[in-house]
């Protein structure tokens, strides 16, 4: 280890030699001295920087990552609002055909659909109301005070609903205006006919279609669609009318089904 007197004594003929060096050789030793130095000194500095470069980065990483989250939490918050503020609009709406549907309606059921056909040719959904909630084959499947469907299966928990649309269906109804009764069928192009309609009947676009109760079976009244068009099949002796749903069938949510 090196005595402090020592230190100093060549501290100090290093002096006496920078000194008694000329001008330029004693220019020449400080500068690359200093070069020496800054050198060091200089990777250092950046570094540092280099250091709280990579601190605050990460820092304002996490800060972004929160303000994100933040974000993303605020937009599902106003998403589930609009869900709620939706779902209660069409909820109400139902709950509006116990105060417009006829006095012979004898039960109820309201229920949500859980799954649709993913066949083309087949125009059936499931809902989440079975034969514990009352629900019974036959009932009439309706949304926004229009008829949809009919139920055709049942399990404890879950109905299967078949559309009017579809080719199976066929419900007895009638033209509101001129009384003119007929089967209402649906078809592998996913329309709803009614058929069996006098050629002595004028039709006229708009004219609306509601259920005609044959037999007291099913409720008599319940709005179906409206005739956008109607023809007389060759070799037939009756005309057929195209018939088009009051409700958007693809775009059922929640249903009310009637007894």
């Amino acid at each position: 280890m090196l005595k402090p007197r020592r230190v100093f004594l060549g501290i100090v003929v290093l002096l006496i030699f920078l000194a008694a060096l000329p001008l330029s050789a004693s220019v020449f030793i400080k500068g690359s001295f200093y070069s020496f130095v800054k050198t060091p000194i200089t990777f250092s500095k950046a570094a540092a920087q280099t250091a709280v470069d990579l601190f605050f980065f990460g820092r304002n990483a996490k800060e972004n990552r929160s303000l994100k989250r933040t974000a993303a939490l605020t937009r599902f918050d106003q998403f589930k609002l609009e869900e709620l503020s939706r779902e209660n609009v069409r909820l109400t709406q139902l709950l509006d055909l116990k105060r417009t549907l006829l006095a012979d309606v004898r039960h109820l059921v309201f229920a949500r659909v859980i799954a649709r056909s993913p066949a083309a040719w087949s125009r059936v959904f499931l809902i989440d109301k079975g034969s514990r909630q009352g629900v019974k084959e036959n009932m009439l499947v309706m949304s926004d005070s229009a008829l949809v469907g009919k139920v055709v299966e049942t399990s404890p928990t879950v109905s299967k609903v078949l559309l009017i649309t579809d080719p199976n269906s066929k419900i007895g109804v009638l033209i509101q205006r001129t009384r003119q009764g007929g089967i209402l069928f649906g078809t592998s192009q996913g329309e709803c006919r009614m058929k069996y309609i006098s050629v002595n009947t004028a039709l006229q676009q708009g004219d609306l279609v509601e259920t005609a109760g044959f037999g007291g079976f099913f409720p008599k009244g319940l709005i179906v669609g409206t005739v956008s068009r109607a023809w007389k099949e060759p070799g037939q002796i009756y005309q057929v009318a195209e018939v088009s749903p009051l409700a958007d069938l693809s775009r059922l949510e929640e249903v009310a089904l009637v007894e």
